[in-house]
């Protein structure tokens, strides 16, 4: 006697599948989804745009003029002693002095020093210090340009 579940003919058939509808059912719904996502996402994006008319009665408001930057302050330290603004002065305490009096109309004014090689960092930095101790907000160090000669060497 035969038993029916050992069907070799059966079993056969069972263990092939048949991809050719799976296929064509993945490919109608890539085809719908591919039609439909330009349609869903076209409709989502609103863009309105205002509608503003230009009323030629209404006065544009005058722009003043741009504040000119004040003028900086340029300390040079050289052998000789030290310049304000090119007008030299005797000693440190008058330099001082004379920088104080001018940064007290304003102490946003900018104050450049400049020193020459020869002179020893330390003196710089001391220079900076007490500029900012008597009333310099911006302090900075202003290099000086090479002369002709200098360069040809």
């Amino acid at each position: 006697m035969e038993n029916p579940l050992n069907n070799e003919d059966d079993l056969d058939e069972t263990q092939k599948i048949n991809i050719v509808p799976l296929a064509d059912v993945t490919l109608v719904l890539l085809i719908v989804l591919m039609v439909l996502s330009p349609m869903i996402s076209n409709s989502m994006i609103n863009v309105s745009t205002p509608q503003i008319k230009a009323d030629k009665n209404i006065e544009q408001p005058k722009e003043e003029p741009a504040k000119k930057p004040p003028e900086p302050l340029i300390i040079s330290v050289t052998n000789g002693g030290y310049t304000l603004n090119n007008v030299p002065v005797r000693d440190e305490a008058q330099l001082m002095e004379a920088l104080r009096a001018r940064l007290s109309d304003d102490p946003d004014r900018p104050v450049l020093v400049s020193a020459d090689p020869d002179i020893k960092v330390g003196a710089v930095v001391h220079i900076l210090d007490t500029a900012k101790q008597n009333g310099a907000q911006k302090v900075s160090l202003l290099k000086k340009a090479a002369s002709p000669t200098e360069t040809d060497e």
